[in-house]
């Protein structure tokens, strides 16, 4: 096949999938000054903390994640004393036989640097996801550096968006370390999953990169399951797969993966630009996340916030979110689940949780809602874990029975 043949055919397939109906929201739009925005309130939902923040513990919890594994529920969180990103950012994780009794949370990755306030350069960890390889658990944390407004290496966000509330700090990404966690707590050695680490800094131990023999093998076959399009990380500081640009020039970020019924891959992102449209964009695949339509915006709201995404047995597949008419911008309440049954319109909706609390501490990026949702499926339920307010961390056990159900 020559060059041009093929590039056309992946143009005139790109084509196609666009002409076809666009994802979109099937049920009616939210509505200011509605009792939970006109959402119904899903029967059956049980809420567990799983952190309470406190000053001496950390008054910044985010980005949460959950698996199910061997038996036991795993979670883990970026921490930091005061806000979001700080160098010194650590993570803490959590485990549970039940889902429903969780054991202390420990510290799970140290800091790998000083602990300063959100406005200075450093080191910061960031949770991004959970992979199980060889029946092992593994907590993934993305590692990168605080540079200062102007650096010139790897910038990740836009200049234009600095303000004095708000600076603008350039950061450059070095990868990701990895680390077991068992059923009962018990942790593994650290480990990158690059072979060219950075220098350890303010006395920060040495670790273990790719290029060890002892983590070789391990840390390809974790770099192996991040690169299916679904397992994605939310984050990528380093090779910044994870930010696009939608086809109307708008900053794309957190992008969640599914699998339509017909095989289809659908990408839906959130809009980051600094005149967020409000709205998730979509784009498309059908060779297995090679190569993607270009972005563009559907009609699903969105604060705008981190969403995440999930299939069902029967193939229906789930979406949660905050899904809030444009008056509530940057408030992430109510937390929303909906459900397509065809990948292409979500027709049905409810709320998980509502009512968000004051937070409790002033800190940077800090606000009010149910923030950053991860998602599994385990004993007949739906289980997510998201942040409350950027300070406590809680799950919500959702009954699969209870999904796609008449409420009132």
């Amino acid at each position: 096949m020559t060059a041009l043949k093929q590039f056309l055919l992946v143009a005139l397939g790109g084509a196609q999938l666009l002409a076809q109906p666009p994802v979109r929201w099937g049920v009616p739009w939210p509505v200011e000054g509605q009792p939970v925005l006109g959402y119904p309130l899903l029967r059956g939902v049980e809420h567990i903390e799983i952190y309470h923040a406190t000053p001496e513990t950390g008054m910044f919890s985010h980005h949460a994640h959950i698996a199910h594994h061997r038996g036991a529920f795993l979670a883990f969180w970026s921490n930091h004393p005061t806000g979001e990103d700080g160098p010194g950012q650590r993570l803490l994780c959590s485990v549970s036989r039940d889902g429903r009794r969780w054991a202390k949370p420990f510290e799970c990755f140290p800091p790998l640097g000083a602990v300063r306030d959100p406005s200075e350069n450093g080191r910061v960890l960031t949770a991004n996801g959970w992979v199980i390889v060889d029946d092992t658990a593994y907590a993934i944390s993305e590692v990168d550096d605080r540079k200062g407004k102007f650096s010139r290496d790897d910038i990740t966000l836009d200049p234009a968006e600095s303000t004095p509330q708000r600076p603008y700090l350039g950061r450059y990404g070095w990868g990701r370390i990895a680390r077991s966690v068992g059923a009962d707590g018990q942790l593994g050695p650290l480990f990158w999953l690059v072979e060219n680490p950075p220098e350890p800094v303010d006395g920060a131990p040495r670790l273990p990169d790719a290029r060890d023999p002892r983590f070789r093998q391990v840390a390809r076959k974790i770099r192996d399951a991040l690169s299916d399009p679904r397992n994605q990380p939310a984050w990528d500081f380093k090779d910044k797969s994870a930010w696009t640009r939608g086809d109307d020039g708008h900053l794309l970020c957190e992008p969640t993966v599914f699998r339509r019924p017909d095989g289809v891959l659908v990408k839906l992102s959130r809009d980051r630009d600094r005149e967020a449209s409000l709205r998730l964009y979509v784009s498309l695949s059908t060779d297995g996340g090679e190569s993607w339509t270009p972005a563009v915006r559907t009609d699903i709201p969105d604060s705008p916030s981190k969403s995440t995404s999930a299939k069902l047995s029967d193939g229906r597949i789930l979406l949660i979110g905050n899904q809030v008419p444009p008056s509530h911008r940057g408030l992430r309440d109510p937390l929303v689940i909906s459900l397509s049954r065809d990948g292409k319109t979500f027709d049905w909706a409810a709320a998980i949780r509502h009512g968000a609390p004051e937070i409790r501490a002033p800190g940077s990026a800090k606000g009010r809602g149910f923030q950053y949702p991860s998602a599994i499926l385990a004993r007949d339920a739906v289980w997510v874990i998201y942040t409350i307010g950027k300070e406590d961390v809680a799950v919500s056990r959702i009954p699969i029975a209870e999904l796609g159900t008449e409420i009132r």
